[in-house]
């Protein structure tokens, strides 16, 4: 058997996944025996500037190459190494959102290391595992000993990883798309601890939001145990014909405004692609505030926003790890997320007055808290942070809706 790479990615590769700059440091070949046959898979071990580390899971199964991106969790109701060498394939576990079944009872075994391997991984080293298969998500348990760990992966598509990377086309892993891709193909299209376990170290960012806005149907990584559902193309849909003047001015919330800039930004999101506007406002101090019209996609939609400093812990690989329906905290203030996106500047009015408006491709999140309304959004530069309220329309047209008056 050879140990070779069979993927276009190297040792030494630099990259970033869903804003998350990493370098591969390692490759960890692991195998198990599966109706008799050996079967092997190859783990890639990443790391960034700050030392998060994480892993990249690259398989040849019957349905073609896959690529997995997993994450260490804590699940609500936990598990113990004996109760899970008590499971078999068909039982049920629970890691706190209900019973899901066990697809696959197992044990690794690490056979070849090239490069830096995760701490405490070596040659030879056996651990025992679990699947459990949670429909778009698929839950790892893996123990040695008495100690035992848990994950939860989804799939990432082979554009993405070589899109990440830089991979060449002619490689075993090719594709000229963002590593977002495969969060909305359709979008990219329209615009031209110490274990031998299965999986070591698992990627602590990038992974959730990559993985959730795929659109795939992700499976365990088993031979056999599934495949993936193509990607559908969705249809944009377009942004409101209305739109704010440049210049116009007037009383919004509590203060006096002027809207100094517009862009039209498209949206990629799990549901679909839409366009939304989104605007710079003045204040008549000269602070800067953010008025979006279709926040989630409904045209008559208007929040205000101001940008916040986001806490220091606050980065884009935390970011980067969030998921839907999960609790983030800005500091003191807590909000719930209520929708994962990337978005796309496609034209900007009023120049270096829209400053302080998106730029380029972002990634990004919409939390909710009551009335609070929050917006962030991240690329390997930086993170920003915005927190508002929805207004009324009719309010927002009174304000804003005329043009200024033509001086004489």
């Amino acid at each position: 058997m050879s140990f070779d790479n069979p993927t276009a990615l190297r040792i030494g590769a630099r990259g970033a996944l869903h804003g998350w700059s990493v370098t591969v440091v390692g490759r960890v070949v692991l195998g198990v025996e599966l109706d008799g046959e050996r079967y092997y898979w190859n783990e890639f071990n990443l790391v960034d500037a700050q030392g998060n580390s994480g892993t990249l899971v690259y398989e040849e199964t019957e349905d073609g190459p896959e690529w997995k991106l997993f994450q260490a969790i804590t699940p609500g109701r936990s598990l113990t190494a004996a109760e899970a060498a008590r499971k078999r394939v068909g039982d049920t576990v629970d890691f706190g959102s209900g019973p899901l079944e066990i697809t696959l009872v197992d044990r690794s075994r690490v056979y070849h290391i090239e490069g830096t391997p995760p701490e405490g991984v070596e040659i030879g080293d056996l651990a025992d595992f679990l699947n459990a298969d949670g429909g778009e998500h698929m839950y790892v348990a893996s123990w040695t000993g008495a100690e035992i760990e848990f994950y939860e992966g989804r799939d990432l598509t082979e554009d993405a990883v070589s899109a990440a990377f830089g991979l060449s086309a002619s490689g075993p892993t090719s594709g000229a798309v963002s590593s977002f891709r495969d969060a909305a193909q359709s979008f990219s299209r329209s615009s031209g601890s110490d274990s031998g376990s299965l999986v070591t170290k698992f990627v602590h960012g990038a992974v959730a939001v990559i993985a959730l806005l795929a659109g795939n149907s992700f499976c365990s990584w088993r031979k056999g145990a599934g495949s993936s559902s193509p990607t559908v193309v969705q249809k944009l849909q377009p942004a409101p014909a209305l739109r704010l003047p440049i210049g116009a001015r007037g009383e919004l919330g509590r203060d006096t405004y002027t809207v100094a800039a517009q862009a039209l930004v498209e949206i990629g999101r799990t549901r679909g692609r839409f366009e939304r506007r989104e605007y710079q406002l003045s204040s008549r101090e000269g602070r800067p505030a953010f008025l979006v019209q279709g926040l989630s996609g409904g045209t008559r939609q208007w929040h205000l926003f101001e940008a916040v400093d986001s806490p220091a812990t606050f980065t884009p690989f935390v970011a980067a790890a969030q998921r839907q329906g999960t609790m983030v905290q800005f500091g003191q203030a807590g909000a719930t997320i209520t929708e994962l996106f990337l978005s796309q500047v496609r034209t900007v009015e009023g120049g270096a007055a829209g400053a302080g408006l998106p730029a380029g491709r972002q990634y990004g999140f919409v939390a909710a808290s009551g009335a609070d309304w929050w917006v962030a959004r991240w690329s390997e530069s930086g993170l920003t942070l915005q927190r508002g309220r929805a207004v009324d329309e009719g309010a927002v047209l009174a304000a804003l809706g005329s043009a200024p008056a033509a001086t004489k």
